[in-house]
């Protein structure tokens, strides 16, 4: 559970400088630069060696990205110790219960919300970098906490209906098959439109 959010804690935060098609496409290789997304492994991640020319992780991100994902994998742990795992840290801002949207139009999805801000001023007090709350928001469409598929999307009632099946809390993790409908809004159901797309990928 916890590599899986930060898996995509991290991948959302990508945004900040390639969009979601791309990241889904590097997909393995950010397994293999973060070694599964364990944190404390990347916790532990010998500054000199990853931040190196040779190393692979320089094709993926900025060295400023880089160093960020390493600094907040420190935080993370300390979060993991007091609230037991990511995922129940996460799901308290909601009450345990995704949000859905309904949207009709791509236009009226959002890009951040109050429940998002919320959750990105706590990661921010906590130490963490790069996690305003656009990147937040972005992380929560992409691990079901945010279900924003338009109502006119088959995927909208298949979602509501898994989360309502695993009562709510604990359809935060997306299943292997679904990473790569990842952020489904953004990849096939709205298709944002460039402005939306440019705000996406503008954030820090």
């Amino acid at each position: 559970t916890d590599r899986k959010l930060f898996e995509m804690l991290v991948l959302s935060g990508a945004l900040a400088e390639m969009a979601w098609p791309v990241i889904l496409s590097k997909r393995d290789a950010f397994r293999e630069v973060f070694m599964d997304f364990d944190p404390l492994l990347v916790s532990k991640l010998n500054e000199k060696k990853f931040l190196g020319p040779c190393s692979p992780a320089r094709s993926l991100l900025s060295e400023h990205r880089l160093r960020t994902i390493v600094e907040n994998a420190h935080e993370l742990l300390k979060i993991i110790e007091e609230f037991g795992s990511l995922d129940e840290y996460c799901w308290g801002f909601l009450n345990y219960k995704p949000m859905v949207g309904r949207y009709r139009s791509p236009r009226e999805v959002p890009l951040r919300t109050p429940k998002a801000e919320a959750l990105s001023q706590d990661l921010m007090r906590r130490g963490l970098r790069g996690v305003g709350p656009t990147v937040v928001y972005a992380f929560m469409q992409a691990v079901g906490m945010a279900n924003d598929h338009l109502a006119t999307c088959y995927r909208l009632d298949e979602c509501a209906a898994a989360e309502a099946s695993d009562g709510g809390h604990g359809g935060t993790l997306v299943k292997e098959q679904e990473m790569g409908k990842m952020c489904g809004m953004m990849i096939e159901c709205v298709s944002l439109e460039s402005s939306m797309a440019a705000a996406m990928i503008s954030i820090s």
